[in-house]
């Protein structure tokens, strides 16, 4: 029940605010990176702007610091803002819809692409992706 999150538009866009349902305490970040909360979510640091990604997942930047994420690593911890970047895994995040909440079954339908397959090569100590001979 502590991990439910409600989040709330905060204007027109894709702006953001993320409270906990249990607490009532906002997600914000502090000058050093820090995840923090707060029981009052109006300040710019609580902020985050909404990123939907080429994946489908969510990426959640914000206001304040240009460039920090919110990312939670594979056991649950917050990670700084500033050691954090769009690519990495801590910071995507999926939505689910609560119980009771039935979806269509067209929304339930993949999409698949095929994409040409990668081989990896190593030259000497870097490493580099290259596409598979055909």
């Amino acid at each position: 029940p502590i991990a439910k999150l409600i989040v709330e538009t905060d204007t027109f866009g894709s702006r953001v605010r993320v409270r906990g349902a249990e607490t009532g305490l906002y997600i914000c970040m502090n000058k050093k990176g820090k995840l923090i909360a707060k029981s009052n979510g109006k300040g710019k640091d609580c902020v985050f702007t909404e990123i939907v990604l080429e994946n489908n997942y969510t990426a959640l930047q914000n206001a304040k610091y240009e460039g920090w994420y919110m990312a939670f690593t594979r056991k649950g911890r917050p990670r700084k803002g500033s050691k954090t970047r769009q690519h990495q895994r801590e910071v995507h995040f999926m939505k689910r819809l609560p119980r009771g909440h039935h979806t269509t079954e067209q929304s339930l339908r993949f999409e698949f692409l095929n994409y040409p397959p990668f081989t990896r090569s190593l030259r000497g100590s870097q490493r580099t992706w290259a596409p598979e001979p055909r």
